[in-house]
């Protein structure tokens, strides 16, 4: 069994007080797969910019063990998100400028051929390719839902058509739960009804989560939440943890659902206490000096 995942890869480039501390692979699903690396074989399907940035983003998977042998180069910066104070932006800092090629690259012929039957498929958005992916496969599917992007201008029924019988886990944010909550008049454990999940996660950040699993609402509070460095990625890490757990026992049950929140907690409060969201894992990448501005192309020679 491996755990996969697909897509454009991302990059992101973190700062402190204005000033650029080092760079990083990034993207939520690259995350998850980066953090599950420890435990099982895992790949990356896709592609990236063809840049120094997306060089990056390719070689922080690959230094975690992670298969990035079929990860396409395209013409075209790389995605970037430039993060301080747990604020995102695409624009850089430097010179202003959005760089990053629009849209995505990524095409389902650089996804299926490679997918085998018992691999365990990671996703983190609900867009056409995605869908179109997923619903051609039957391998055992899970999605962490960060953002509502198309899915925003959804129907229920068209929502419901995309996530319902699909994924063993379906954990999404507080944020994108209160809209669709506002939206539709619908509570969680009527989402749980209707998408049908094994197991419903809503996380609420410091505050804990809500999980479903058979009908039944467990809420889980914490009470000491850590001093944030930096929260990129703790959610990421939190989510890998829940499917390590529920890939690993042999019922859905409560307890279950503690041994996961409790392990996935523990890690996140890890990843908070780092700047960067794979900090934990690897150290962040100095740029040593660039031509043009950092967001194009720069020298990495000083890595340590």
């Amino acid at each position: 069994m491996r755990i996969i995942s697909f897509g454009d890869l991302y990059t992101d480039y973190y700062f402190k007080d204005s000033v650029l501390v080092g760079i990083s692979g990034g993207k939520t699903n690259a995350n998850i797969v980066a953090n599950l690396s420890k435990y099982y074989d895992t790949a990356f399907y896709g592609c990236v910019g063809n840049d120094s940035s997306g060089k990056i983003s390719v070689l922080s998977l690959e230094e975690l063990g992670v298969d990035i042998s079929k990860i396409g180069f395209v013409d075209g910066h790389s995605k970037k998100f430039f993060i301080e104070d747990g604020e995102y932006s695409s624009e850089c800092p430097y010179c202003n400028r959005r760089l990053s090629y629009h849209g995505l690259k990524c095409k389902s012929d650089d996804v299926l051929p490679y997918i085998k039957e018992d691999d365990v498929i990671v996703s983190d958005n609900v867009n056409k390719l995605t869908m179109q992916i997923i619903h051609s496969l039957s391998n055992k599917a899970f999605i962490d839902i960060g953002y509502l992007g198309e899915m925003l201008y959804s129907s229920l029924d068209e929502i419901v058509e995309n996530l319902a019988n699909r994924f063993e886990i379906i954990n999404m944010n507080e944020r994108v739960y209160k809209v669709l909550k506002k939206k539709f008049a619908i509570d969680s454990l009527n989402l749980y009804e209707l998408l049908k999940p094994k197991v419903l996660i809503i996380t609420r950040g410091k505050r804990g989560a809500d999980i479903i699993i058979n009908d039944t609402l467990i809420k889980k509070e914490i009470d000491d939440p850590e001093i944030d460095v930096d929260a990129s990625g703790a959610g990421d890490a939190f989510f890998s943890e829940f499917i390590h757990v529920y890939l690993e026992s042999e019922s859905i049950d409560e307890k279950m659902v503690s041994k996961a929140y409790m392990k996935g907690n523990s890690l996140a409060r890890i990843v908070v206490s780092h700047l960067g969201a794979r900090a934990h894992l690897e150290r962040l990448i100095p740029i040593a000096s660039y031509s043009y501005c950092i967001c194009e192309d720069f020298d990495i020679s000083n890595k340590k």
